[in-house]
């Protein structure tokens, strides 16, 4: 009898702990669920992006050096002398739409693959067919900071931007585009160089003005179908013409950028690279109802270093 009411004791014990871990784990994972729903919630999407023009920009140090002297070599290689190394930007943002890139490498050691992922148009790939005597070809990139959870998804590479006129041998970019998914949805970003010289008081039939209405419209016609699709857009670069409210073709005229009429602020003098024509226009998407706000200046890449010339900071908020 004794026997029969401690095996009843410990099987109801087994049951007790039994209830008592189930209940747990369901508040444990009802805890979690909770926390999954937290950080799923919908916010504003804020972002600091950069407009960047580095052709040219070297951030090493310039002018030439002088060869070791001669002497007995210990460690194999040890003579050979390594390039001068571009040092990281200063400044910090989550996106920098990167214009006039030749070459992959010094971009890097700008924007260091620890800090950020870099991705450029397959324009790039031309300068590797090239002969040696003939000019590279500059192009589009993004750099997307690691530490802001953007995630890439796909790709977009607008090769038809640099496609020329008959008959005209202008340089023309690409333009490249990349969606990215975010803890608030998903999102695309592009990043243009607009063919340069078509001003206020450039014929309209200059072969610069009819490149740079092609890109434009291209771009448009882009934008459309991503806004068709519900998506949101971010287009940031180099337009290389001063816009007022409604000059911008179709669409485009119809984004909320920055800047838009207002002095910009900044210790950096404007330089003559582009970045007094540098754009970053916005289509919230579905969010349609959000209100778009701009706060930005323009800052030198490096005090130290006025030859890196400045670089365009709009935080966005949407």
């Amino acid at each position: 009898m004794g026997a029969g009411r401690g095996v009843k004791r410990r099987v109801a014990l087994s049951a007790a702990v039994a209830v008592s871990t189930g209940l747990a784990l369901l508040s444990e994972a009802s805890l979690a669920q909770q926390d999954l729903r937290h950080k799923q919630a919908p916010g504003p999407l804020q972002l600091r992006i950069a407009s960047f023009n580095v052709a040219g920009k070297h951030a090493g140090p310039a002018g030439p050096q002088q060869s070791p002297a001669p002497a007995w070599r210990h460690t194999f290689g040890s003579e050979r002398r390594a390039e001068a190394v571009r040092k990281p930007v200063r400044f910090k943002a989550d996106l920098v739409h990167l214009h006039g890139v030749t070459n992959l490498a010094p971009v890097r050691q700008m924007f260091p693959a620890r800090f950020y992922r870099i991705a450029a148009s397959r324009q790039i790939l031309q300068n590797a067919k090239q002969m040696r005597d003939a000019p590279e070809v500059a192009t589009t990139a993004l750099a997307i900071r690691r530490d802001t959870r953007l995630r890439a998804v796909a790709h977009d590479h607008l090769l038809e931007l640099a496609e020329p006129l008959p008959d005209a041998a202008i340089p023309q970019s690409a333009a490249f585009a990349m969606r990215l998914l975010s803890p608030y949805g998903a999102f695309w970003v592009m990043s243009v160089d607009l063919v340069s010289g078509c001003s206020e008081g450039t014929p309209p039939n200059d072969p610069r003005c009819e490149a740079a209405k092609k890109q434009l419209d291209l771009i448009d016609d882009w934008l459309a179908g991503k806004q068709d699709a519900g998506e949101t857009v971010i287009i940031a670069g180099r337009f290389h013409a001063a816009f007022g409210e409604r000059a911008l073709p179709g669409r485009l005229g119809q984004l909320t950028r920055f800047p838009s009429g207002e002095k910009l602020g900044g210790g950096c003098q404007v330089d003559e690279d582009g970045i007094a024509r540098s754009y970053v226009l916005v289509a919230p998407g579905p969010r349609s109802s959000a209100r778009v706000t701009f706060r930005g200046r323009v800052e030198a890449v490096d005090e130290r270093k006025p030859e890196m010339g400045c670089v365009l900071l709009a935080d966005v908020s949407f």
